[in-house]
Parts: structure tokens; sequence; C-alpha cells
């Protein structure tokens, strides 16, 4: 899989509980909120895929991984307590990435969704913006090892729990980072590790022998701004 520059990864992870308390030294720097501290507006559509023939992002397969297109959307297939992910081709600054998510497994404890700022060099170093089949949301670094806290997962009532769609919103501008779940704020963070990147999507099983499947689809990514008036 090293060999594919810019292709899916997978990577086993010590420090994955997302669900539990942090295993990280890591500072939380958010609270909870009930409304985002700072507003974004859409300046241009920079990237779209319907997964017609998802030509933009690699495939990859195994007994017990796989990473494509199936059934019209990109489908995190695999078992085992690891996280993986996959990522497009070209690098941004400040985003806004959308994307419906939709978990297709039954094992809820889990966690998927988007990334941003990840390295071109596919060492998996960047933001990731979580949502869980049993409700949580989250926001994680990851150094390429592990995935640490940068908000610590929490309930939130606007993820759709089990085998449901959800609407995941990955805001990235400047050292803003926010997460939306269905057209809903759910948490957001400062943090100014990484200032561009490609764009992703990843999956996380913090159980060895569970499964996660989870499709995804209509991923926009658009350049953004920060705007003073919260939406």
């Amino acid at each position: 899989m090293k060999s594919f520059a810019s292709a899916a990864r997978l990577i086993s992870a010590g420090c994955l509980l997302l669900l539990a308390a942090a295993c990280s030294a890591l500072e939380q720097i958010a609270a909870p909120a009930q409304v985002p501290s700072q507003g974004f507006r859409y300046v241009e559509l920079l990237f779209e895929d319907d997964f017609a023939d998802g030509s933009a992002w690699r495939s990859y397969a195994t007994d017990d991984l796989f990473l494509g297109v199936a059934d019209g959307a990109y489908k995190i297939d695999f078992v085992g307590r690891k996280y993986v992910w996959t990522q497009a081709e070209a690098q941004y600054a400040d985003v806004v990435i959308e994307a419906d998510l939709a978990q297709i497994s039954a094992y809820d404890h889990n966690a998927f969704g988007l990334a941003c700022r990840l390295t071109p060099d596919n060492s998996g170093r960047g933001y990731f913006f979580l949502i869980s089949g049993d409700g949580y949301v989250s926001i994680r670094w990851s150094d390429g090892r592990s995935l640490q806290p940068i908000v610590e997962a929490r309930p939130s009532q606007h993820v759709r729990r089990g085998k449901a769609k959800n609407r995941v919103r990955a805001i990235c501008i400047g050292d803003y980072l926010a997460l939306w779940v269905n057209d809903e704020f759910a948490v957001a963070a400062r943090d100014g590790r990484a200032d561009a990147g490609v764009v992703g999507m990843a999956g996380v099983m913090n159980y060895a022998g569970q499964s996660l499947t989870v499709a995804f689809d209509d991923v926009k990514v658009w350049l953004a701004a920060p705007d003073v008036r919260p939406r």
C-alpha cells in the first residue's frame, strides 16, 4: 500500500479509544457550544464526486479490507482494530468538505468521517472529523500513527444512529476546525499544526474481530472563507 502515492492506506494504531478516556497528552481545547464561534462562507466549488466511476480515489482489496467504489458509492469495509483512510490528489488550504455517509454494518461502536489537510505522501498526518454509529462526534489529529483528540468524543443529538444516512460537513479555515452533522453545528476547535493538504475519507474500529462498512457519496469540496456571521 505504501506504493500508492495518494491511495487508501491502512495503519494499525494503539490509541484509538474514541469513546473512552483520552489516551493522549493533548489538552482538550474545545468546550461544548450551542452555536459556532466562527461563521464561514462558500467561495467556489473546487471538486465534487458522485462516484460514477471513482477515478479520483484509489481502490484496494484484501481478505479483510476493501476500499473502492461499489453500488454507486465509495465504500470502506474492514475487520479489526485499526483505522483506514483514502485521499484524493489535489491540495487545498481553506475548505469546506461535505458528503453523505451511511453506515451499513450492524455494529455501532465505531467512527467514520472526513479528513482535511492530509499530507500528500499518504502518511496519514492531518485532521479527522468523525461521527459514530452510536451517536458520538469528535475531531482528531493524526500524526500517522494514532488518532489523538482535539475535541473528545461526545454524544450529539444531530447524529442519526445505526444504519442511517448522515450529511457531514468538515470546515478547515485557518486554524478553525468545525464539524456539522445534518446541517447542524456539532463541535469546533482551533489547531494550527497543518495549514494545507489533501482531503480524505476514513473509518475507525476500536474492537478486534468487529467490522465496519460505511458508504460515502456526493462528496463536495468548496473553497471557503471566514464569515463574521455564525450560520
